[in-house]
Formats: C-alpha cells, sequence, structure tokens
C-alpha cells in the first residue's frame, strides 16, 4: 500500500509542468526567465516522460513479465525514436503533437499489458489519469 501512495503521488507530481505549461500563458506568461519559452520547456519535459514510460516497458520486458505478442523492446524504442526525431528536427507544435501520439501509444501498450494482467488495476486508472491530464495540458499548449 506504502508504494502505491508514492507511485501515486509522484505521478500526479509529474503531470505538473504540463499543466503548467498549460495555464501560465492564461496568466500572460508565456516563457519563464533564463529557462525560455513555455512551449519548449514543456515539450523538453514531455520528451523526458516519454523516455520513462518507454523504459517502463522495458523493465517489464526484462523482468520477463510481458507474454503478449509485441515486443516491447522495439515498440517502444520506435515510439520514443519517433517522438524524439520530431522533437529535434520539426517545429515545436509537430514535437508536442508527436507527444501526444507517443502518449496515447504508450497508454494503449499498457491497456494491453493490463488485460494480461502484467500491471495492476490500480496502476493502470493512474497512467491513465497522468496520461489524460498530459494530453489535455499538450493540446492546450498547441492551442496557444
Amino acid at each position: 500500500m506504502q508504494d502505491s501512495r508514492t507511485y501515486t503521488a509522484l505521478a500526479l507530481a509529474g503531470t505538473i509542468p504540463f499543466i503548467a505549461g498549460a495555464l501560465l500563458p492564461l496568466l500572460g506568461h508565456n516563457s519563464l526567465p533564463h529557462l525560455g519559452p513555455l512551449d519548449q520547456l514543456v515539450s523538453s519535459y514531455g520528451l523526458a516522460i516519454v523516455c520513462f514510460l518507454a523504459g517502463t516497458h522495458w523493465g517489464i520486458y526484462l523482468a520477463g513479465r510481458n507474454k503478449d505478442l509485441f515486443n516491447l523492446f522495439v515498440i517502444s524504442n520506435a515510439i520514443f525514436l519517433a517522438t524524439w526525431f520530431a522533437y529535434i528536427s520539426g517545429p515545436i507544435k509537430l514535437a508536442i503533437g508527436m507527444q501526444i501520439v507517443a502518449f496515447l501509444a504508450l497508454l494503449f501498450i499498457d491497456l494491453r499489458l493490463r488485460a494480461g494482467e502484467v500491471i495492476s488495476a490500480t496502476y493502470f486508472r493512474l497512467r491513465t489519469l497522468a496520461t489524460l491530464i498530459a494530453v489535455l495540458s499538450l493540446i492546450a499548449v498547441i492551442a496557444q
């Protein structure tokens, strides 16, 4: 139970930069002094989170817990690399759009992992909530 509370708190705290990126422009702040434009900051954070989530799939695969027909190594790497290439090569809105796709794809993988009872229902609900917050925030960032 302690671990559940810990990862819940950490996952929800992890959505704060996305929420801030969506809400600060409404308060007249489109950049942070010495750090840069909010859309670029949110995008770099989103890239880090996509990498982190892909890494969790690697951990599941390495632990031998994934009995599904898809290879978590390959698919999580492909998702991350597509996200990274969008980040380094395109306009910031393209990078953020790709992150939205990546978050939804990674959640779909987690749905399959949940169906296979690889991850718990509690963890999947938390992932769904965090993904919803991140995706809606990223959509708000793109719209600004």
